[in-house]
């Protein structure tokens, strides 16, 4: 049946049972949305009542602003629009919904006088219409038409949905794979960790003990209940536990790592040594922020009595030493004298210099034996005196100057105005061996190439810095060659057991003063001592 504009309004039972529409069975989705657009409120109605279905929901605009306005806020399955409407007609409007990302794809229906010709025809496909409906509306064809591209709206809903569940599905069953994964990887971890045959936990950030292997258990006699939060403190050696909690409330509050020496109490009451090493995970995703602690306490018993026993072998062997030693230099100098400055046996006298250099070195290694001995007990002592400074790295200086040419590595020093003369209170000998042994260094790895020594005076303190411009030290050795018994380089090619900064550092902290080194490979180091000038209290190293 053609109907006529003037001719819509009532039309019987056909409203609710359309000839040609959606799919039945079908009428608990949710309506799909059409756009009717028309400045004559009389076809609006038309339209209306055609179209009318309970899978439809109508949306009518009398201009084209009004349809811009709800093409913005609405999906539409597909748009009726009139192409002559005073103001922005249906071309017009047509172009603006197509240049938008969202409604790009919406099918639009021109509504066109039967008398339109045909290029007004072409110009509504150039501007992106699917089809057109020609005035006086067909209704069988209007239904037709909008309830195929219903259908296909419905369609592409029913992909899109399908593609979104499978996208989720997708995501559920990789989230079960990790999940899997993870399950399987802390199992794993769990049992690597049980079988360790050390003292295992993990702590959360703020340092609650959360886990704790079968180890700890089995040593300290502490449950996981027992040592939850700071109860693993517990087991801790009473004459350790303070300084230990201070230390480990530091690194949580730094984000550092923690490795420290203590004793661990043992379900019977003793304890043994154990080497604590603490650190903490972090979190990849915020950076700085930590995820939790791991700490592993590793019993370090026996080492602790073979280093106490090889210190007080040293101790032992070294005043054992000191007694022949002296007996030998005092012979050997005796024989010198006794040689004639005039005497002709020269083979004899290198000799004899050649020995004494050997015995003067054997000297100084069985001192320095000693050192570490006492330091190792607690018993480096200072005989503070009021000291010249300046003086003191002077003569050094002056002592060493010709072994420094010798080598190859002119020495200069240079003081600045207020470090002509720094006096204060400290150990002349310790100092002098501290610079003796610095000069020494320099001259050893110097390379050939000069050395200068530097002093000057910051705020309360007098700085002492020896630059040379040799081998240089790596990276990866500048925290440990102050160690004892450390070296950076092999002793294949330099002599030396790695007792002298190991020394130098013990001395220099026990006057409060400090140590440091800046150094390249390839392009020399410079050591800086820094020493109080105020009164300074004997310290025991």
């Amino acid at each position: 049946m053609r109907l006529t504009p003037h001719s819509f309004g009532s039309r019987g039972d056909d409203t609710s049972t359309p000839t040609s529409g959606p799919a039945e069975g079908s009428a608990l989705r949710e309506p799909a949305s059409v756009l009717l657009v028309d400045d004559r409120p009389e076809d609006l109605l038309a339209l209306s009542n055609m179209l009318t279905h309970p899978e439809y929901r109508l949306v009518m605009a009398r201009s084209g602003a009004e349809a811009l306005r709800r093409v913005l806020d609405t999906d539409f399955a597909v748009i009726l629009l009139d192409v002559m409407m005073p103001g922005m007609d249906g071309f017009e409007v047509a172009t603006m919904i197509k240049s938008r990302d969202r409604s790009r794809d919406t099918p639009i229906l021109f509504l066109t006088a039967a008398h339109q010709d045909v290029s007004s025809i072409y110009r509504a496909y150039s501007v992106g219409a699917v089809d057109y409906l020609t005035k006086p509306v067909d209704e069988a064809v209007a239904r037709a038409k909008v309830g195929i591209f219903v259908e296909l709206f419905r369609k592409d809903q029913r992909i899109q949905e399908q593609a979104l569940a499978l996208r989720e599905a997708d995501r559920r069953e990789r989230e079960l794979q990790l999940a899997e994964v993870r399950l399987l990887s802390e199992k794993r971890y769990r049992s690597l960790v049980e079988m360790i045959p050390a003292a295992v936990w993990t702590a959360y950030p703020d340092g609650s003990v959360n886990y704790c292997n079968h180890r700890w258990h089995e040593f300290t006699g502490l449950r996981l209940d027992g040592a939850r939060g700071r109860g693993w403190l517990g087991a801790v050696h009473p004459d350790d536990t303070e300084r230990v909690a201070a230390e480990w409330s530091s690194a949580i509050s730094r984000n550092e790592t923690y490795a420290s020496e203590l004793r661990l109490l043992r379900t019977d009451g003793t304890s043994r040594w154990h080497l604590c090493h603490i650190i903490p995970e972090m979190d990849h995703h915020h950076r700085g922020r930590v995820r939790g602690w791991l700490g592993m306490f590793a019993d370090c018993e026996e080492l602790k009595r073979a280093v106490e026993a090889r210190d007080e072998f040293l101790s032992i062997a070294s005043h054992e030493l000191r007694t022949p030693l002296s007996t030998l230099l005092l012979n050997l100098d005796s024989l010198k004298r006794q040689l004639s400055p005039t005497s002709t046996d020269e083979r004899a006298r290198r000799k004899l210099e050649s020995a004494l250099r050997q015995t003067l070195r054997m000297e100084k290694l069985v001192n320095s034996l000693l050192d570490v001995a006492r330091i190792a007990a607690g018993r480096l002592e200072l005989e503070l005196e009021e000291s010249n400074l300046t003086e003191i790295v002077r003569q050094c200086v002056d002592r060493l100057s010709e072994q420094a040419m010798s080598a190859g590595s002119p020495m200069g020093m240079h003081a600045s105005r207020d470090a002509r003369d720094i006096v204060g209170r400290w150990d002349r000998m310790r100092i002098e061996q501290v610079v003796t042994n610095l000069l020494s260094n320099a001259i050893k790895y110097g390379d050939g190439k000069p050395i200068e020594v530097s002093m000057e005076v910051e705020g309360d303190q007098a700085v002492v810095r020896v630059r040379d411009y040799g081998i240089g030290i790596a990276p990866e050795h500048l925290d440990r060659i102050f160690d004892r018994f450390e070296r950076a380089v092999s002793s294949r090619n330099y002599s030396g057991l790695g007792m002298g900064l190991y020394i130098t550092r013990q001395i220099i902290e026990a006057h409060g003063g400090a140590i440091a080194v800046e150094s390249e490979v390839g392009q020399g180091s410079v050591f800086s001592v820094h020493l109080p000038i105020g009164e300074v209290q004997a310290i025991s190293a």
